[in-house]
């Protein structure tokens, strides 16, 4: 799939909507070309989503309350009053991984990318296990043209979860925008082994497979897609057409 307008400006899109309450769960209707988050990437974002309701719930009350103020406000589209709200929750308790991810998400959604990257790696820095704030530190490095250190994040990624597809698949398009193709191919492959089984990665593995002339290999990738996911639209539209 080609990078970055289509899979990671989903991803990254989707993602903002994890914020900090669990009442922003609905705006993900929102998010542009949805429709091509298989299976795999939406029961892998829900159940980042649940953990970090879970986490919320053991907060101390002064914490709680103001979450609910971030989250009126930013239901009430005021962006501005919600960075206000959890710049304060980030005073308050400034060991605050979800707080940092959350400031940056809102710091990137308003064009302040030199700002979001610096809380994403705060974030990692407080709480290196959550793999999603590598997913936005490698967005906010793409969007900044950054590709060199958007990649290097996706190799800590993968480094600390060898078996997670998700951060083989963003590495691997961030190889293809690269013209690297054979690193891709190798990443994809990665990918295909690791969990979750995602007829979207292996959708783009066959996307890659196309563009080098290897048809009977994408043919193969899109037909393990819709194995994964019967009736995949997204790989059901790239077989179509597929040349005969």
């Amino acid at each position: 799939m080609p990078w970055p307008a289509n899979m990671l400006a989903t991803l990254r899109t989707r993602l903002s909507f994890l914020l900090l309450a669990a009442a922003l769960a609905g705006p993900a209707a929102h998010a542009q070309d949805a429709a091509q988050l298989d299976h795999a990437y939406q029961a892998a974002l829900q159940a980042e989503s649940d953990a970090l309701r879970t986490r919320i719930q053991k907060w101390p009350p002064a914490m709680q309350a103001l979450n609910s103020q971030v989250s009126a406000a930013l239901r009430a589209g005021n962006r501005d009053e919600a960075r206000r709200l959890a710049e304060n929750m980030a005073r308050q308790e400034p060991g605050n991984a979800d707080v940092k991810l959350f400031l940056g998400k809102l710091q990137g959604q308003q064009g302040n990318m030199a700002a979001a990257l610096d809380l994403f790696g705060q974030s990692i820095a407080l709480d290196p296990g959550n793999k999603w704030a590598y997913i936005n530190k490698a967005g906010a490095q793409a969007e900044r043209s950054d590709m060199p250190n958007a990649l290097a994040t996706t190799r800590a990624l993968t480094a600390r979860f060898p078996d997670w597809s998700i951060g083989y698949n963003l590495q691997a398009s961030l190889l293809d925008a690269m013209d690297r193709e054979a690193e891709a191919l190798d990443a994809y492959a990665k990918a295909v082994r690791a969990k979750p089984a995602s007829a979207l990665i292996l959708t783009n593995l066959g996307n890659l497979q196309r563009r080098l002339g290897r048809l009977d290999d994408a043919r193969l990738s899109y037909e393990a897609a819709l194995r994964v996911q019967p009736g995949y639209a997204y790989t059901e539209t790239q077989l179509a057409s597929m040349p005969r």
